[in-house]
């Protein structure tokens, strides 16, 4: 029979980032989290609300005199899911259980350890690596950067936190459980996140650990105590204080809290499955909503609270916003120098980490000096820059950036699709935006023309992007003959005399729309074909798709998707799969609808059918749907279709 683990939280105003924690948690293993809110300012009790619906968590309303902490602790203590578990944790959501071996889950902790009835992780600091302001991303892909495992850096680093089983514990503590004084240390085994005994050290008390008693090789916590320098400061420099701190934490925690000196990207093993994960919860009615609305409270929030500049110069919120101050704190920690006049021989020294966490390498520049593939070039321009790496002669993918990617500042930015694209041994050309001018730069015109006898060397030339990206995914294809489109919620033009309708993307309809490629559908006749993918029922997409007329054009229709066509293909886990086809040739409409029908399986899909259904009128047939829901066991999706119907 497999275990239960019981995850508890207290938290106070930490929505934007429930989402990621909740996902990433259940994904690993924990089957029951309990989260209490002692405060709902950002509003994320509507969205605990809603992943309880999706059944992903328990919420629990944390109000009364004391600290919500401990108040929160002696009411889960009593819970009886908490009680049966075999296990019980306590984090916070700004911590994560980061398991190394194995596959990474809890069962694989506990088979790796041998089921102790106690084991203490110790935190690994991550500092905010130069990112100042919020951005709505996963913490644990944007903060890579943190404090040494082996050297004491400050007092709190080897804080533990502790997985237990409840029997051994007579209550729940934020770092540890509570142990009846008569406990032998010869009946408990307790252990640290190497598999080594910590008995001696913790059953009397403590809460944590040293350098050399520490252990990291199994598991650690990843402890993100600095989620941005605007974060830390409206949590903590914010009147009343926000945050979850007993005591709100001031600059000179700032400092003592925020370490970059090393790298860990241990947990982005999980990126992948949190990604899905992640979008798995998104899709459950009113979740997307409800993150959404506390991502917008929290930026709400941050403005009132920086007032467009972080306050006056030398109070504590202004040196928490100072950039220049956080790029030398990180290259300090880093042992990176700032004096020019450093000798061009000088090296690190092994292990010295001396990359700017804003500049480490982008994975298309680390392939290209570290893999089997390093024949490429990178150019840059004011609002762009291409680039490309040779792999397979057979195949060369050309994606363009789309919206989301332009607010992208870090160096560390990968083209679009560029992991996919390397695990399958394609070269790739990626073009990258830099501002939201939808590829309209005369200087790119010119850079993509003159790569005509490129494009030529290549059996197959697949172009592909989203909205911005498929614009210009149509536009460049007549300069590789041929070629293969993929274009994904596509723009033709956003010149108002064509598109008199188009009122979407202020930024893009300020460009010039004259000369040359204005027009994208102009442009892709000598393309063997041109996959056009929208969502028939989205007005706006609807009217750029049928503007792509001829032989070689197929309007793939993407039901309910609105002008998300990619993000959905990617949830319905068919992405990957219609490129690979693409690129072998072998898509076509029939085989495109073929592996569009695994979309029956995604929420997002149905909850789009029964609210197309309702919307017309059919709520008998939106019943029906429900009813047939009901039968295939998934009870939440028909419950939130008959509410609708209902309302």
């Amino acid at each position: 029979m497999s275990k239960r683990y019981a995850l508890i939280a207290a938290i106070r105003n930490e929505g934007p980032f429930l989402l990621e924690w909740t996902a990433y948690h259940r994904m690993i293993g924990f089957t029951d989290i309990h989260v209490f809110s002692a405060d709902d300012t950002d509003g994320n009790r509507a969205l605990l609300g809603a992943l309880a619906d999706a059944g992903a968590l328990t919420a629990h309303v944390n109000a009364g005199p004391g600290g919500h902490r401990n108040r929160a602790y002696e009411q889960a203590f009593r819970l009886p899911a908490v009680q049966a578990a075999d296990y019980v944790m306590a984090l916070d959501t700004d911590e994560f259980v980061n398991i190394h071996v194995g596959d990474g889950t809890l069962s694989a902790l506990m088979d790796a350890t041998r089921n102790p009835d106690a084991i203490s992780l110790c935190w690994r600091m991550f500092g905010h690596g130069g990112h100042l302001q919020y951005d709505d991303v996963p913490v644990t892909a944007r903060f890579t950067r943190a404090a040494p495992t082996d050297v004491a850096v400050c007092a709190p680093q080897f804080a533990v936190k502790t997985l237990f089983r409840p029997g051994l514990a007579t209550g729940i503590g934020p770092h540890r459980p509570a142990v009846a004084a008569d406990v032998s240390a010869h009946a408990v085994r307790w252990v640290n996140g190497a598999g080594k005994s910590v008995s001696g050290a913790l059953l009397a008390g403590g809460w944590k650990l040293t350098a050399t008693t520490a252990g990291y090789d199994l598991a650690q916590i990843n402890h993100y105590v600095v989620r941005s320098a605007a974060i830390f400061a409206l949590h903590n420099v914010s009147r009343p204080m926000l945050g979850s701190e007993p005591v709100p934490l001031g600059l000179p925690d700032f400092l003592r809290l925020n370490h970059n000196q090393a790298q860990d990207t241990t947990i982005l093993r999980h990126a992948d499955a949190l990604a899905t994960a992640m979008e798995a919860l998104h899709a459950a009615p009113g979740v997307a909503a409800a993150h959404a609305a506390t991502v917008a409270r929290t930026r709400a929030l941050l403005a009132d609270l920086l007032d467009g500049g972080g306050g006056d110069p030398g109070t504590p919120l202004a040196q928490i916003m100072d950039a220049d101050a956080a790029r030398a704190l990180v290259r300090a920690q880093q042992g990176t120098p700032d004096d020019p006049a450093e000798p061009e021989d000088a090296s690190p020294a092994p292990g010295q980490v001396v990359a700017d966490a804003a500049d480490l390498a982008p994975r298309w520049l680390a392939d290209l000096r570290r893999s089997d593939h390093r024949r490429g070039w990178y150019v840059s321009h004011d609002t762009f820059a291409v680039q490309f790496t040779r792999r397979s002669s057979d195949v060369l993918v050309v994606s363009f950036d789309n919206l989301s990617s332009v607010n992208d500042a870090s160096l560390a930015r990968d083209t679009w699709g560029y992991p996919f694209y390397a695990a399958e041994g394609w070269s790739h050309m990626g073009v990258m935006a830099f501002e939201k001018h939808w590829f309209r730069d005369t200087a790119l015109f010119d850079a993509l023309e003159d790569q005509r006898s490129l494009f030529a060397q290549f059996r197959t030339v697949v172009m592909t992007g989203t909205s911005m990206g498929a614009y210009a995914a149509t536009a460049f294809a007549d300069l590789a003959p041929g070629c293969t489109v993929l274009a994904y919620s596509p723009q033709a033009t956003l010149d108002a005399t064509r598109v008199p309708w188009e009122d979407r993307f202020g930024s893009g309809r300020k460009q010039d729309w004259s000369g040359r490629y204005a027009f994208a559908p102009d442009h892709c006749r000598s393309a063997r074909d041109v996959f056009v993918v929208y969502d028939p029922y989205f007005g706006p997409d609807r009217q750029h798709a049928m503007l792509y007329r001829g032989d070689n054009v197929h309007h793939l229709q993407s039901w309910y998707t609105s002008h998300k066509s990619a993000l959905f293909m990617r949830r319905a886990d068919i992405l990957k799969d219609l490129m690979r086809e693409a690129a072998a040739g072998t898509l076509t409409p029939a085989r495109y609808y073929a592996l569009y029908r695994q979309r029956r399986d995604l929420p997002w899909y149905v909850n789009g059918l029964a609210d197309h259904l309702i919307a017309r009128g059919h709520a008998p047939l939106a019943l029906r749907l429900a009813d047939h829901l009901e039968a295939t066991v998934r009870p939440r999706l028909a419950q939130g279709i008959r509410a609708r119907v209902a309302s």
